[in-house]
């Protein structure tokens, strides 16, 4: 398997319940650079077997994605066990949240299920990859309304460091 050496990477860090890599320390133990979809496509780190043979790696270890940083080609992988996750004060996350299918409404689950349709994985992973793109789409709205907001200053970037310096 092409992504073994990750596998047996992950394997040796049992006692570890989270770990975050760079993309450039994943191409080390790999021996071989991640290809561009990797660097480029959220979709690439999903937790999902279908169409993604190099998530098998991680999902065969034990491990599954999260925290997954694009722009600083960074990656948290962490246990998969609900164990693991709920451990102490040194786990990643307080608390998971719980969401049965029966608490979303008819809208909701068709949404996720056509994702599971066009993508692949299952609903857990559509649930996850759905929520992360809502969150993209209101941050870039937010940021589209300060940049429609507020008038501009027509001011250099370099200008208002140095202005911001020279004032110290």
């Amino acid at each position: 398997m092409k992504y073994e050496p990750l596998l047996r990477f992950l394997q040796a860090r049992f006692d570890a319940v989270s770990i975050r890599l760079s993309f450039a320390e994943i191409d080390e133990v790999l021996g071989f650079q991640l290809p561009r979809s990797a660097r480029d496509h959220q979709a690439w780190w999903s937790n999902t077997r279908q169409g993604h043979s190099h998530a098998a790696a991680w999902l065969d270890a034990g491990w599954r994605t999260a925290m997954l940083d694009l722009p600083g080609q960074r990656i948290t992988f962490v246990k998969s066990s609900a164990d693991a996750l709920s451990e102490g004060p040194g786990a990643p996350f307080e608390r998971e949240a719980v969401v049965t299918m029966k608490d979303l409404s008819p809208a909701a689950l068709l949404m996720i299920d056509n994702h599971v349709l066009e993508h692949g994985g299952d609903r857990a992973s559509a649930s996850a990859t759905l929520l992360d793109e809502l969150a993209m789409g209101r941050r870039k709205a937010m940021l589209d309304w300060f940049k429609q907001a507020l008038p501009p200053t027509g001011a250099d970037s370099v200008d208002l460091i140095r202005e911001d310096r020279d004032a110290r």
